[in-house]
């Protein structure tokens, strides 16, 4: 007897078009024209007998029979996903594995540890690729992404790699004319550094130092902690940056951290994966390796080493 399904294509046009509210932008995604989406879901509104659709102002929302059927369908789908990819890898732990990571938590903590991952994994070659924030995993093909925040992005499997403490740096000699030690209280006489990825870094620590009326949010923006740092080592002000970033540079003199110790940030970085790919092998095989590595372990031991 045969099933009573509708095509494959009519639901994942059903489930992009759901997902992004727009029929042009789930065409993008599937690589099909915007009258070939629609087609398919007015076919697949025939079949079902039901409007899956309604529009408000230029965007399409679920109907109550829409969301339903969306939320009975979205596992299957998924499941149908995985178990594809599965095959597709010849159901081993091989292939090639990519990894996205923001730049510096990548090349100073993630990267020293792959070698290990590689003698265990020695059939998984791995590509490795700076991002920061969100990638898009289908359209760059990523597998696994290092996000920083608090874990609860939709869809994705977050596996907690390492907290973030963050301190105060500057150079030697923006605080070569105090006439006493520097303390958190002299960082209202300097220019406060921002990055770009942390807007609320500044307040927050100096919230927690009670140090509250210190404006945190203007000053100096950069785009990445290399740059911050450096700006910070040429005298333009002090520098509010993650403790694993800056422990070279530390124990070399060029900048010091002179205002008090590291504060935790209530963020952490996650080693992250699309819940429809978690039983793909690479992708387990990367995540357990995490669980018996004691990632956060690992690298907490190696930024204790730095002379805060």
């Amino acid at each position: 007897m045969s099933r009573r399904i509708p095509s494959l294509k009519a639901l994942s046009c059903f489930e992009q078009t759901a997902r992004y509210g727009s029929a042009s932008r789930a065409a993008e995604e599937l690589y099909l024209t915007q009258s070939a989406v629609s087609r398919q879901i007015q076919g697949l509104e025939t079949w079902l007998g039901c409007k899956l659709f309604a529009r408000e102002k230029q965007r399409l929302v679920l109907t109550p029979e829409g969301e339903s059927y969306l939320q009975s369908i979205r596992p299957a789908l998924d499941q149908l996903e995985s178990a594809t990819l599965t095959v597709l890898s010849g159901g081993s732990e091989s292939g090639v594995l990519t990894v996205a990571a923001p730049p510096t938590f990548g090349s100073r903590c993630l990267i020293p540890l792959l070698p290990q991952f590689r003698a265990k994994h020695p059939d998984i070659a791995i590509n490795f690729i700076s991002r920061i924030g969100m990638p898009d995993f289908d359209r760059e093909q990523i597998d696994i992404a290092v996000l920083f925040g608090q874990g609860t992005w939709n869809d994705l499997d977050a596996h907690i790699l390492h907290g973030e403490e963050m301190v105060p740096i500057c150079s030697p000699q923006l605080i070569a004319n105090l006439d006493h030690p520097a303390s958190p209280d002299d960082l209202r006489h300097f220019p406060l550094l921002h990055i770009a990825t942390r807007p609320r870094g500044w307040a927050d620590w100096l919230m927690a130092s009670g140090l509250t009326d210190i404006d945190g949010e203007n000053g100096p923006k950069f785009e990445h902690f290399t740059m911050a740092m450096q700006a910070a080592a040429a005298g333009l002000g002090v520098a509010l940056l993650p403790t694993f970033a800056i422990e070279d540079e530390l124990r070399s003199g060029r900048i010091v951290a002179p205002f008090g110790p590291p504060k935790a940030s209530p963020f952490h970085y996650y080693a992250c994966s699309p819940a429809t790919r978690t039983r793909l092998p690479k992708i387990r095989a990367f995540m357990n390796w995490l669980d018996q590595l004691d990632t956060a372990a690992q690298l907490a031991a190696k930024t204790s080493k730095t002379d805060h």
